[in-house]
C-alpha cells in the first residue's frame, strides 16, 4: 500500500514497503515588510507594508537500494526548476500554497563501481508564488 505524505507539482513524497521518497529538515519561513521613515531629530518610523512571500526548504534523499533512483530524481527536480512555473505544495493534506522552486543544490554521495550515483541528496528551496 502507497503511503502519499505529500506533493510538490508532479513530485509525491511517498513511503511504503516498495518505495521510499520523502523529505526531511522541512522549514519554512514567513515575515511581513516594513518601511523605514526617517525623522530628523527623532527615531525612525516603522509603517507595515504588507506580508512577505514564504519560503520553504527540505532535503530529498534519493537512494537506489530504496526504488528511487538518484539520477531520475534530480532529473524531475531539474526539470521543475526550469520549467519556470509554480506549482502546488501539499503536505500531509495541509495546502501550503503555490511555490516556485528558487533554487535545487545537489549532493552525490555514494556510487558503484561503474561510476553510477547509488545515494544522492538534493536540497530545494522553495518561495511563494503570490
Amino acid at each position: 500500500m502507497l503511503g502519499v505524505i505529500g506533493t510538490f507539482g508532479s513530485l509525491p513524497f511517498v513511503c511504503s514497503a516498495d518505495v521510499v521518497h520523502t523529505f526531511k529538515d522541512l522549514s519554512r519561513e514567513t515575515s511581513t515588510r516594513w518601511a523605514r521613515h526617517e525623522v530628523i531629530g527623532q527615531k525612525p518610523v516603522l509603517e507595515w507594508i504588507g506580508d512577505d512571500l514564504a519560503r520553504v526548504t527540505f532535503k530529498i534523499r534519493f537512494d537506489a537500494t530504496l526504488r528511487t533512483p538518484p539520477v531520475a530524481g534530480l532529473i524531475v527536480l531539474n526539470r521543475l526548476l526550469k520549467g519556470h512555473e509554480s506549482h502546488v505544495l501539499v503536505i500531509g493534506g495541509e495546502y501550503l500554497g503555490k511555490f516556485v522552486i528558487e533554487s535545487v543544490s545537489e549532493n552525490r554521495k555514494h556510487f558503484a563501481g561503474a561510476g553510477v550515483c547509488l545515494v544522492a541528496e538534493a536540497t530545494i528551496t522553495l518561495t511563494e508564488a503570490a
